[in-house]
């Protein structure tokens, strides 16, 4: 009986049939989709290439390769993502490996055309994970933010995906676009990156751009109808309690000058009532942090002109807060802030009444928005070092 259990175990001790050594794979970083003229899907793909690659005089290990760059791009065109993937591949005398990719840069025309078969791919292909950001190409071409050389990120596409995790901007990953498009009463969005230069000086001109998480892409039914930018986007994050630190400068004119703050802790809440058919929405954006700028004609150690500041400030905020959803109804009819997600987990039977109009419901509801800030600290010194006087204005 123990020869025969050892005879049955030992077909259980054979090596791993569909094995591929690493050398015999290239790793995909990023994603590049965009449209042709012709209507063709162009898909672009950004590999590393491997330190000593190439190698250099007496040979050592040339660490950018023979090519002398960290990485290198490969583009095919086809009558869809698998078609023009399977293109690439025949381009290449490796195995590609999708699962370390960290980013899908989507080109603004393909956007605007509508992103439905690409999300259907990427939910379909085992090769992939929903957990890979997917960024609009703000204004051109995704493929040229593949060929951008990042002064400090050996592969650039990590650039991207390292201002996605800080929480700069709008961070969303496959996974987090499917299950909002997916729920009631609220609008899709995704991080928007375009390329800058890094000096304000345009006659002076760096060989190299960076990238700017900055604008928010607005979605709806699987199509790009616009941005949203840097102020508007924190806005929509505080609203939606996605915001967890945010530096604010605004100019205050009661205070005689401007201030700069950070907020370590913030919050949200959102009252919806009903007046006959009219929807009222009521938002409250609370923020506490620190006062670390006063250009103010103000005495800092008197806590009545702290008071004045933070009221000033939450008045600031709240109207920019108030703009955004203005904006957001006017331009788009589009509930990016999930006001009606909210309105359907919380008050079920009221959202009945509104579930089959929500757009226009929330393109015509009356919106007010207040905002308290708490400054709890003002900085090392009492006293503003441009005041004065030692009262405020």
């Amino acid at each position: 009986m123990r020869s025969l259990w050892l005879l049955l175990i030992v077909p259980l001790l054979s090596g791993c049939w569909d094995r591929v050594e690493m050398n015999d794979v290239s790793f995909f970083m990023a994603s590049a989709l965009d449209m042709t003229d012709k209507g063709e899907m162009k898909v672009s793909i950004q590999v590393p290439i491997p330190v000593g690659a190439g190698s250099g005089e007496g040979g050592k290990a040339s660490a950018g390769g023979s090519l002398g760059k960290t990485y290198f791009v490969v583009t095919s065109t086809g009558i869809n993502i698998h078609d023009a993937e399977r293109k690439i591949q025949n381009k290449m005398s490796r195995q590609f490996f999708k699962g370390h990719r960290r980013v899908v840069f989507v080109g603004e025309k393909f956007a605007r055309r509508g992103i439905k078969d690409v999300l259907d791919y990427y939910s379909r292909d085992p090769g992939s994970r929903l957990r890979t950001y997917i960024v609009v190409a703000k204004g051109g071409e995704a493929s040229k933010l593949l060929l951008n050389d990042h002064p400090i990120e050996r592969i650039p596409a990590e650039d991207v995906r390292e201002l996605e995790t800080s929480g700069t901007g709008t961070s969303v990953t496959f996974r987090d676009f499917l299950m909002t498009q997916a729920n009631e009463g609220i609008v899709p969005v995704m991080g928007a990156v375009e390329l800058f230069s890094p000096t304000v000086d345009s006659g002076n001109e760096e060989h190299f751009r960076l990238n700017s998480l900055s604008s928010t892409a607005v979605f709806k039914n699987y199509r790009l109808v616009g941005y949203l930018n840097d102020i508007e986007t924190r806005s929509m994050n505080w609203i939606k309690n996605k915001l967890d630190q945010t530096i604010v400068a605004e100019k205050l004119l009661r205070a005689g000058g401007n201030v700069g703050a950070v907020l370590n802790s913030t919050s949200s809440r959102i009252v919806t009532t009903f007046n006959g058919d009219k929807v009222l929405i009521h938002i409250v954006l609370n923020g506490t942090g620190v006062l670390n700028e006063a250009n103010v004609d103000m005495d800092m150690s008197n806590p009545k002109n702290i008071s004045d500041i933070e009221r000033e400030l939450g008045e600031a905020i709240a109207g920019q807060a108030l703009r955004t959803v203005k904006k957001a109804q006017t331009e788009w009819k589009a509930d990016v802030f999930g006001i009606g997600l909210q309105l359907h987990r919380f008050q079920p039977n009221a959202w009945k009444k509104v579930r089959g109009n929500w757009d226009e419901t929330f393109a015509g509801a009356e919106v007010s928005v207040k905002a308290n800030i708490k400054l709890h600290r003002a900085g090392i010194i009492t006293d503003s070092l441009t005041n004065e006087r030692t009262e405020a204005k």
